[in-house]
């Protein structure tokens, strides 16, 4: 077996140091989607040596994920994201630690992100990133906003004292990875960037809070400086987010494809019930029978036109 420390970053202890590499190994990040950008960040981290990942994501994975969420394979398709991811990362480095969580992140369990000394946005929801903004605001912890659409993206270090998400971005409807589209190209060198960023400042160097902006296409790259804005909620203690009740019924970007949070249920006894009407598939995580996957605390993804035909699969097949 390599020697984890002679051997595994030999080669990165030559850029960083045998001191900064131990402190990647005591450190734990989370990262919050584990899709285009988290996949690459998982592995790069992984293979980097930080001591803990936390692993977050609600979706299980699709054909169309394949061309650009490098962790995942043809026979991955339709099983969690971070259960997944957290097999791979193990074959990858097996003498860090791995938490997977299949959840929505939401007001109610963001607390288990206290843990991380480090958190990365690698969501495609501006509301999930207002409420990583406010959460870490709140608990001091410093995050990285990250995001990529077409052939560009921007990576942004937000610290408790500097500037914020809000300081610069307003909620609005954007457009998305699924009604615009996205070269693999530009979310891996995004997450790479965002990645950098994070055992830098892991080990202690000095980094700004600018906000990167990269077109891959044009090869153009930009560093911006955002000012703490004087209005700005969040820096003045105003976490809203935080405060916002989940709703019942989420539609997806993708196409067809809603979100019905409801609560926590027995998966074996349902998977009993199940099993008399046709093929049930558990991979551990949850339960896929038909046009559902089924979540042990009772949220479902459902494949469907409306959400009033979403809310009917849910009730027929896991009750109301």
């Amino acid at each position: 077996m390599l020697n984890k420390y002679s051997e595994r970053y030999s080669r990165q202890e030559l850029v960083l140091g045998k001191a900064n590499q131990k402190k990647l190994q005591k450190a734990i990040v989370a990262i919050v989607g584990v899709g285009a950008l988290g996949t690459v960040a998982a592995e790069l981290l992984t293979r980097a040596g930080v001591g803990k990942l936390i692993l977050i994501d609600r979706d299980t994975i699709e054909e169309s994920n394949l061309q650009r969420q490098l962790l995942f394979t043809e026979k991955d398709v339709g099983k969690s994201k971070a259960k997944v991811a957290e097999e791979k990362l193990k074959e990858i480095n097996s003498t860090i630690k791995i938490k997977p969580h299949a959840i929505h992140l939401n007001s109610e369990n963001i607390s288990l992100l206290k843990e991380a000394d480090l958190v990365l946005d690698c969501t495609d929801s501006l509301k999930t990133r207002f409420l990583l903004n406010d959460f870490c605001k709140k608990e001091n912890i410093p995050w990285i906003y990250a995001s990529a659409i077409r052939t560009e993206g921007y990576v942004m270090p937000v610290f408790p004292n500097g500037p914020c998400l809000r300081c610069f971005l307003k909620e609005a409807n954007l457009e998305t990875c699924d009604t615009v589209g996205v070269l693999n190209t530009i979310t891996t060198s995004i997450a790479a960037l965002q990645t950098t960023l994070v055992i830098k400042i892991l080990i202690g160097k000095k980094v700004e809070p600018f906000l990167y902006h990269c077109d891959i296409w044009k090869q153009k790259f930009q560093t911006l400086k955002i000012k703490q804005k004087t209005n700005c909620p969040t820096c003045h203690g105003d976490y809203r987010f935080l405060n916002q009740k989940e709703e019942l019924v989420t539609k997806f970007c993708s196409a067809g494809k809603y979100q019905i949070t409801g609560k926590k249920v027995n998966l074996t006894e349902i998977q009993k019930r199940w099993n008399k009407l046709g093929k049930v598939v558990n991979d551990g995580i949850a339960l896929r029978f038909g046009k559902i996957i089924l979540f042990g605390d009772g949220r479902a993804l459902i494949e469907a036109k409306t959400e009033e035909e979403a809310r009917s699969v849910y009730g027929k097949w896991v009750g109301n």
